[in-house]
């Protein structure tokens, strides 16, 4: 199963762009979607059961869309949220091993107080939206 995490916060403008993502990605078959605003331990049973993980986030600058592979790392403290990283070292350290994970991070400007997106933060979610949906099977 593949689990996509899409990450933000909806009232901090483009913060929000990995839940916008995860609301407009379709389920299908071996395809879970998520949206969360911070990584708690609860999601640790989720990503033990999937064999690959997308975490979706926004990452503050310009340039392209960032594809980066995500390993289990030190375990840190089981704390009430943890980086990606994190969450794969407790998968492994509690289920003796831990899928496959890429964090994918949109460029993103403005954080202010508010809704939507700047203008070049809504093009590369769109343009990540439609890769998304390539890989998985979906229409393009």
């Amino acid at each position: 199963m593949i689990l996509v995490i899409g990450l933000g916060h909806p009232l901090r403008r483009d913060d929000g762009v990995g839940l916008w993502i995860a609301q407009n990605l379709e389920e299908r078959e071996g395809v879970k979607v998520l949206g969360a605003q911070e990584l708690t331990p609860e999601l640790i049973p989720q990503l033990a059961a999937a064999d690959l993980v997308i975490f979706v986030d926004a990452r503050h600058g310009a340039g392209p869309v960032r594809w980066e592979r995500v390993k289990p790392g030190p375990t840190p403290p089981l704390t009430h949220t943890l980086p990606p990283q994190g969450l794969l070292s407790w998968t492994a350290r509690l289920f003796g091993s831990a899928p496959e994970a890429w964090l994918v991070t949109v460029p993103a400007r403005d954080f202010s107080l508010g809704e939507g997106f700047s203008p070049r933060t809504r093009l590369a979610a769109e343009a990540l939206l439609r890769r998304l949906r390539a890989y998985l099977g979906g229409e393009e």
